[in-house]
């Protein structure tokens, strides 16, 4: 089968799940792929691999690999989440917001779960600015709309 038509299997699999249009799952499904390539650390956990220290080399790829396809599972509640942060958090220019803070934020408010991974992954398919802070990213947002979620 060639990538071209798994793709496309993959985007009816997802329009039969969602019931959204067909180039609306296909938008939605290239923009989390062009984020994890953008940014190849990105997993469900966050960046990179939890206690690399401790782990051989084969043990780290394992594990990022597996949290790669976990994130990439996860489109939905990626997309989910832009939508939430474009309706309710401004961007600012400074990055200086944890990611896991903020998804506490989110989570709080819309009381549904997201990993480290797929706020991150949905923050910078919103656009925000970042800054790298292993294994969470500093975003550039309004910390006077994350205190009114809060």
């Amino acid at each position: 089968m060639t990538e071209n038509r798994r793709r496309k299997v993959e985007i009816r699999a997802r329009q039969a799940i969602t019931g959204a249009g067909y180039l609306e799952t296909r938008r939605r499904i290239t923009a989390l792929a062009e984020v994890m390539q953008q940014h190849p650390q990105l997993n469900s956990y966050g960046i990179g691999v939890f206690d690399p220290l401790r782990k051989t080399a084969a043990q780290r790829r394992a594990e990022l690999a597996a949290g790669r396809e976990e994130l990439a599972g996860g489109v939905e509640r990626v997309l989910v989440t832009v939508a939430w942060l474009r309706e309710h958090i401004t961007p600012i220019k400074t990055p200086t917001i944890s990611s896991y803070a903020a998804k506490h934020v989110m989570e709080r408010t819309t009381e549904r779960y997201v990993s480290n991974g797929e706020f991150i992954a949905a923050a910078l398919v919103a656009g925000y600015t970042f800054k790298y802070a292993q294994p969470n990213v500093l975003f550039g947002m309004s910390v006077r709309d994350l205190k009114r979620m809060n």
